[in-house]
Formats: C-alpha cells, structure tokens, sequence
C-alpha cells in the first residue's frame, strides 16, 4: 500500500523503470553478447546505443507528433499491434527456455518455467492492470539491477584475468550488420500499445496518480536502459562458470518476465478482459509451435515486419495532422 501511494504522489521514476523494463526484452542481454561476439565492439555499442535511443526517441516524437495517438486508437492499428504482442510473448517465453537448457534445470524445466510465469500473469494482470504491471516491472528492474552488477563483478573475478579477444567490428559487413540492427531496434518502441496506455493514464488521472511529463519518463527509461545495456555489453567479454550461468538465466528471466508481463496486459487493453484472456491463453498454447525459431529467429522476423509497419503509423500520423492544420485555418477563414 505504501509503495503504490509512492508511486501515485510521484510516478515518473516509476514510469521510467516500467518503461525500460517493457523495452528490455529477454534478447537486450542474449543479442548483446551475440553481437560482440559475432560482429565486433564498434557494432555491438552502435546496437546498444540504439536500444537506448528508441525509447528517447518514441517519447519525442509522440510529442512533437500527437496525432499518432490518435492513429493508434484506430481498431484495425490495435488489432495488428495486437498481433506483434504475441510474437512478443513467443520471444520472451522462448528466452526463459533458452536461458535455462544451459544450467542445470535443462530444457524441460526451462520449458516449464516459461508456461508457469506466462500463466501466472494472465491471471495476475485481470485485476488491477495498469498500476500492478507498473510496479511488478519497477521491482523487478531494480532487481535486474542489483543481479546484473553482482553478476559482472563475481565473472570477472572467476575469469582470473583471462578474457574473451574481441576484434573492433571495423569491417564493411560488420558495420553494416550493427548499423541494419541498430535501425531494426528504434521502431520497436511504437508498437507497444503499452506505452500509449502509459500516455492515456497519464491523461485520464483515474486513479488519482499525479500527472506528469511523459516525453521526460521515456527520456528517463531510456537512459536507465542505456546503464542496463552497458552491462550487458560487459558480460560479453567474460565466459561463465556453471553456478554463475544459473545466476545470469535467473537474470535474463527477470528482464524476460518484465517485458512477458507487459505484452500480456496489452491483450487486455486491446480486447477487453474477457477476449484478452482467450488471446493470451491461445497464444502460450500455440508458443511449441515457435521453440524452435529461437530467440534471435523471432526477434528478427518481429522487427523486420514492425519497421514498415511505424512507417505506415508515421505517414498516417503526419497526414492526420497536415488535414487537421488545413481545417483549422480554413476554419480561421
């Protein structure tokens, strides 16, 4: 009770964790290290500036551009979004299996562990959705924290002094890799109705939460990603001992169960409870169809689709807007 008057008397420290923990996604750690080890360090900072950025550059423009809001109450936009959530769900679920078969729980019980948290806030986010997400996601990113510091600092001690050669990635393919990567990242913020329900409660006051400046909480949640991803960039760098390799899936769990979370509660704000709850429901059922693409394999395929996707937003947003200024100075007339 007390945390949540906290967070009603001053939200936008909340709203920045929520929203980097939403951003994060179980790939920000697992992609990272992949790319500084597959294409250099040059492309691997421009991807994880890029990851920081997105969020930043959502909150401006959403402020500069109002009426891509109003695009996006559009039912058919919804429905569409609605659809890159359980991708979403897929992706993250996969990343608690992945994660997991490393250690010793193994597949099976990495497998079990993504239907029960994936179960687990189905139920949990049909009762007081929007404040609950809020602060299950600012607990468990300070949380994030706290393991992703221990975890840096016990692999380096383990590594005793002997590290992972990292080339500079300077090379025309590799930069190209981390630059085509980079641009995949900054539409993904525009296709989480979740951060157009932050703006809308933000606006709406109906829990009596005190408003704020939203463009400055997404500002906030991407730079406290950007500290985020600079550990993940570390980590790279260092291999992992079996204890420690357990401690980093518990890690990557709690960045996955954050972002799960918020794609979850999506479907509700979308469909409503009931039908949110047969979408989602449907969604962790069909997710064996999906194991088996992996957690790059379907970020890859949601971000190569979402990027024409906010364009289409983007033009609509502008036209919307150029059509209501011609109105209004016909009007002025």
């Amino acid at each position: 009770m007390i945390y949540t008057e906290r967070f009603k008397n001053n939200p936008t420290f909340y709203y920045g964790l929520s929203i980097a923990a939403s951003w994060a996604g179980v790939g920000s750690l697992l992609n990272s290290i992949t790319m500084t080890q597959t294409y250099g360090i040059v492309p691997s900072l421009i991807w994880s500036a890029a990851n920081a950025l997105a969020c930043i550059l959502f909150g401006w423009t959403v402020h500069k551009l109002p009426t891509l809001r109003d695009v996006m109450k559009a039912s058919i936009v919804r429905y569409i979004i609605a659809v890159m959530s359980v991708f979403q769900i897929w992706l993250n679920m996969n990343g608690i299996q992945v994660v997991f078969s490393d250690t010793s729980v193994g597949v099976d019980g990495g497998t079990a562990i993504a239907y029960a948290v994936a179960i687990g806030f189905i139920f949990l986010l049909l009762w007081r959705g929007m404040i609950r997400n809020i602060l299950t996601d600012s607990l468990s990113w300070i949380a994030v924290y706290g393991l992703i510091a221990g975890i840096t600092v016990l692999a380096f001690i383990n590594s005793g002094g002997e590290f992972n050669v990292m080339g500079w990635g300077l090379d025309t393919a590799s930069m190209q890799a981390g630059f085509e990567k980079a641009f995949l990242l900054l539409p993904g913020p525009f296709t989480f109705i979740y951060f157009y329900e932050l703006l809308n409660y933000n606006d709406a006051n109906e829990d009596k939460t005190q408003k704020v400046n939203m463009q400055q909480s997404f500002t906030l949640g991407g730079l406290l990603f950007g500290v985020y991803m600079l550990f993940a960039f570390v980590l790279a760098f260092v291999n992992f001992s079996a204890e420690l390799n357990l401690i980093k899936a518990i890690l990557i769990s709690l960045v996955a169960i954050s972002t799960l979370s918020t794609f979850i509660y999506s479907n509700y704000i979308v469909f409503g409870r009931n039908l949110g709850l047969v979408i989602d429901a449907v969604a962790v059922v069909l997710w064996s169809q999906f194991m088996d693409l992996g957690v790059m394999g379907v970020w890859v395929l949601v971000a190569s689709i979402r990027q024409y996707l906010v364009g289409a937003f983007i033009l609509a947003a502008i036209a919307l807007m150029i059509k209501r200024r011609g109105n209004e100075k016909n009007f002025g007339t």
